[in-house]
């Protein structure tokens, strides 16, 4: 399996697993990579390195100190360790998601937070057991992770109805870079993921909906593929108000689509 992982973050990786288990031992369950790294997408300039490493029980304080200096060595020696994404699970909490378990340590924006709550949802699980990749680790069907589609199609409802409903009157993100980005291809890849039961890449979701939604919707995907691709720096819009007005026609577009033909309000 290791094989898959991009020979430029072998290097972090190997020894990002290597230094938990020389410090914590038995402790540690395994390590796990799963979203970008795992579908086969990582870019090397955008990508962030998601990780779950699966504890066989909690981490004391003064241990929890010690993965702070794990985090901060692997930083001083590898470009991309801060890159790094994740979420330090005990076994009790496999398969659940942040609702129904208590706080954990997880990792993000280059800080180690001591306890709260992260990237713990059914596509995480999903895309683990479907995608995921161990670091010298047990097997990932020894996980025995109990995750249906239903659970994801229940993600996604929460996703368009909830999250991406309430950023509909947010007008001053949306005339960013980042937002234009993050939205239509995140969206792109729900679509996709309701379509075909399957999880892949943003950008191959983006690029699979140029060729299936309707042809307004063309040049906002060229757009928000543009940005993550830095094929160039001149927005394809005149106006960031009108790119505005054409993201939150897609976000709308997808809520309705999705809603009408899954029946998602009345889920």
């Amino acid at each position: 399996m290791n094989d898959r992982i991009p020979t430029i973050i072998k290097s972090l990786l190997f020894e990002y697993e290597s230094k938990l288990k020389n410090s914590f031992g038995n402790k540690i369950y395994g390590v796990y990579l799963y979203n970008s790294v795992a579908l086969g997408a990582f870019d090397i300039n955008k990508s962030d390195i998601d990780f779950i490493t699966i504890l066989n029980e909690e981490f004391t304080a003064k241990e929890i100190v010690r993965l702070k200096t794990i985090h901060k060595e692997l930083n001083d020696k590898f470009k991309y360790a801060k890159r790094m994404e994740g979420m330090y699970i005990t076994m009790d909490k496999i398969g659940k998601v942040n609702d129904d378990i208590t706080p954990y340590v997880y990792f993000a924006d280059n800080s180690l937070h001591d306890y709260g709550y992260y990237d713990i949802n059914y596509v995480t699980w999903w895309t683990l057991k479907s995608n995921g990749i161990g670091i010298n680790s047990p097997d990932i069907n020894e996980l025995k992770l109990d995750v249906e589609w239903t659970n994801i199609i229940d993600n996604m409802n929460y996703n368009l109805n909830k999250y991406w409903k309430g950023k509909m009157d947010k007008n001053l993100i949306f005339l960013t870079d980042y937002w234009i980005e993050f939205s239509v291809l995140t969206l792109c890849r729900i679509l996709y993921t309701l379509e075909n039961k399957n999880i892949i890449s943003k950008t191959e979701s983006a690029k699979y909906q140029m060729n299936n939604l309707p042809d307004s919707f063309r040049l906002i995907i060229q757009e928000a593929l543009r940005i993550r691709e830095g094929t160039s720096k001149n927005s394809l819009y005149p106006l960031r108000i009108k790119r505005l007005n054409e993201v939150k026609k897609f976000i709308n577009y997808v809520i309705h689509y999705c809603n009408e033909k899954y029946n998602f309000l009345s889920a």
